[in-house]
């Protein structure tokens, strides 16, 4: 019972900060909105941002799973966030940088709803929708 009330917990205060990120990204604030983003990675998962961008797509879902111990919770945080990132980077015309982000998104997202043991999100799944209809 405290594992869930500590998730309900986890996911509520990730919901503030997903809406501060949102608020950051309408008012222009690109620079907050990168440094929040880089901090809510280490916040809510035991990696950083740098390293997940680093990792090569044929081992990254691998990686994350095994070597850093994410649960779904955790992958759909980190989803979210590189989604984000993404859109940051292309807002920087960085197209390479956010293709990256873009397709390590998407893998999470079909792992998440071919895999998880969490319920599958209407946020994710237009998320993936819109990932889908990308070419990167």
């Amino acid at each position: 019972m405290h594992k869930r009330d500590y998730l309900v917990k986890q996911f509520e205060e990730f919901a503030k900060v997903m809406a501060v990120l949102l608020g950051l990204k309408k008012d222009g604030k690109y620079d907050d909105l990168e440094e929040l983003i880089n901090t809510s990675v280490t916040k809510y998962t035991p990696t950083e941002i740098n390293f997940v961008e680093s990792l090569d797509d044929s081992v990254f879902i691998n990686t994350l799973i095994e070597d850093k111990k994410l649960n779904d919770e955790q992958l759909k945080i980190l989803a979210d966030l590189l989604f984000e990132k993404a859109h940051y980077y292309a807002h920087h015309h960085h197209t390479i940088k956010a293709s990256n982000c873009y397709q390590k998104t998407k893998c999470i997202y079909i792992f998440l709803k071919d895999h998880a043991t969490m319920s599958y999100s209407l946020d994710m799944h237009y998320k993936l929708e819109i990932l889908n209809k990308m070419s990167f």
